[in-house]
Parts: structure tokens; C-alpha cells; sequence
């Protein structure tokens, strides 16, 4: 300790010398203590001496009371410091600092304080608008940050209101679908699923292979058996049903499968997939199937035949 007492005062030493010398060695014997000998650096005439105790700040501060001096000569390192230092008193403070990169990490350490989500979402930078899209669970505010002019702020918006079941407006989703942003639109198209109607009659619509994906994977998650909504999608985009359809042989799932299958103003390939799903299962009615192996596609006559003869190896009684 009295070595580290040594080193801290030759910090003030007139000889830059034996200065610099105790900088180096303050470093190397890294002990948090040593930052209090740095604060009188912060403001001296030498940049390097001002970047070395910038850096002692980095390693060694711990507290509020570790960040306070960095104020008046580097808030934006201050506003950095707060991602693993609870400082929220000081963070505030910074939150009006007018450095956008300061207020943004500013905003970061507070984003759990629900008071301060509106004016975070008023900020005149897309960054710390960001925050509030990411951490808010007010509807009003969510909605109005799915219609702002940044793209990073309108995915985090809508991701937050799917991720935490926000109600929001027929209207504020239907934007979100119109957007130019596929992975806006693929977003708003999960939350469509959960909606149904026109709103998911207009997600289906999107050919965006994103788009489709989101409507695929929430119909997974959302729907577990065939309601209106899966009807819809069968009626207006059958290759996302292939998908949903794929592993489910219950009753309601095995009828909308057939009569799709059944359904020549199908495409042959979606025909064909939902024939393919069949394969290795026994419960299937043979006379339907012989209906469909005779069909005026030549690519679905094919997979029912051969799914026929499987049927044939495996000795299955058609259900």
C-alpha cells in the first residue's frame, strides 16, 4: 500500500518524467484504488496524462461517486461507464446532455424507468427512440413508434409489442404491413396471424419470402388446431399451409389436407407436397387416394401412385 501511495503522488511530480513512469506503474499493479490519483489528470494540459486517466476511469470505476468527476470533462465516457455501473441519479443528468451518443447510453441504463419511456420516444434521435420501441409496454407509445420515420425503431416497436402481446390497432398493424421494410412487415405479419381477417388476408398476400416465413412460424406457435384463420391462409396462400399442415393427422387437419389435395385448382406441387405428407402413415383412405392417383396431373398422379405402392409394402389398411 505504501508502494501504491508512492506511485499515486509522483503523479503530481514536476519531472514528466518519473510522471510517466508512475502512470505505467499504476497500470501494471492494476488496483482500483489507484483511480483517485487520476482525477486531477482528467484535466491536465498533457493529452496523454488526460488519456491515461480517461483509461484508469475505464478499468477502475465502480460507483456513482467514481463517475461524478468525468462530468464537466468527458460525459459521453461517463455515459458509457453507466452499462456496468447503477448509477440512475448521474444517468438522468445525462439523459439532457445534448450529445445524441450520451443521451443514448443514458437512456440504456434507464430503461426500465416506465416515467421516462415518452420523452425517450419524443428524442429527436432515432437511437435513444430505439430504447423506448425496445422497453415500453404502453400501447399508445408503441404505436406511435411503429409509424416512425427510422426503420431500427419501427422492427424494435412492433418486435416489442409481439414479444409482449401489446393490443394494438387494426390500424397501427396495417401500416406496419404497408411498409417498405420486409422485416417490418414480416413482424406485423406474426401479429396478423393472431388478428386474422383482413389483416391477415393482407400479410398473405406479401410474396416477401420473410414475410412468409413469420406467418408460417407464429401459425405454428399461435395455432394448434384449424379455425378460420388457418382456412384462410389455405383459401389465399396454400404453400404456407403445407408447412402448418406438415406432422398435424388429426381429424380437422386430415380433412383440410384432402380437400386441398382434392382441389385441382390447386397448383400441382402444393398437391403434390400434401400427398408427400402422407407417406409412412397407414390411417389413409385408399379409395380417395385411388381417385387422385388417376388425376390430370401428371406430377400428382406420380406421388399418388407411389405413395399407393408404399401403402402396398407396408401391408396398411386404408382408413
Amino acid at each position: 500500500m505504501a508502494g501504491l501511495e508512492t506511485e499515486i503522488s509522483r503523479l503530481k511530480h514536476k519531472d514528466v518524467r518519473i510522471r510517466r513512469r508512475a502512470v505505467r506503474h499504476l497500470f501494471e499493479a492494476d488496483i482500483d484504488t489507484a483511480l483517485s490519483g487520476f482525477v486531477p489528470l482528467l484535466n491536465d494540459d498533457d493529452p496523454w496524462f488526460k488519456s491515461k486517466a480517461f483509461d484508469a476511469h475505464r478499468r477502475w470505476a465502480k460507483s456513482e461517486s467514481d463517475l461524478m468527476p468525468l462530468l464537466d470533462v468527458n460525459s459521453r465516457l461517463a455515459a458509457e461507464l453507466l452499462e456496468n455501473i447503477e448509477a440512475p441519479e448521474l444517468a438522468k443528468v445525462l439523459f439532457g446532455n445534448d450529445d445524441n451518443v450520451t443521451r443514448a447510453f443514458a437512456a440504456s441504463a434507464l430503461c426500465d424507468d416506465v416515467e421516462l419511456h415518452d420523452a425517450m420516444s419524443k428524442d429527436i434521435h432515432h437511437s435513444i427512440r430505439r430504447v423506448a420501441a425496445e422497453n415500453s409496454e404502453d400501447s399508445s407509445i408503441i404505436s406511435t413508434l411503429m409509424q416512425d420515420k427510422h426503420s431500427s425503431v419501427r422492427r424494435a416497436a412492433i418486435a416489442t409489442a409481439a414479444r409482449n402481446n401489446i393490443e394494438l390497432s387494426d390500424e397501427a398493424i396495417e401500416s406496419a404491413l404497408n411498409s417498405s421494410d420486409p422485416s417490418l412487415r414480416s413482424l406485423a405479419a406474426s401479429l396478423a396471424v393472431q388478428r386474422g381477417g383482413d389483416l391477415l388476408s393482407m400479410a398473405c398476400s406479401d410474396s416477401n419470402p420473410k414475410v412468409r416465413s413469420s406467418i408460417s412460424s407464429a401459425m405454428r406457435t399461435e395455432l394448434l388446431d384449424v379455425d378460420e384463420r388457418v382456412e384462410l391462409v389455405a383459401s389465399e396462400a396454400p404453400d404456407i399451409i403445407i408447412r402448418w399442415l406438415r406432422g398435424r393427422y388429426d381429424v380437422n387437419a386430415s380433412t383440410l389436407r384432402w380437400s386441398m389435395i382434392e382441389n385441382t385448382e390447386l397448383d400441382s406441387r402444393t398437391r403434390s407436397k400434401l400427398i408427400e405428407q402422407m407417406d409412412g402413415r397407414t390411417d389413409i383412405d385408399k379409395s380417395r387416394l385411388a381417385i387422385i392417383t388417376e388425376d390430370e396431373s401428371q406430377l400428382v398422379r406420380i406421388t399418388a401412385n407411389n405413395l399407393s405402392a408404399s401403402l402396398d409394402e407396408i401391408g396398411g389398411e386404408g382408413a
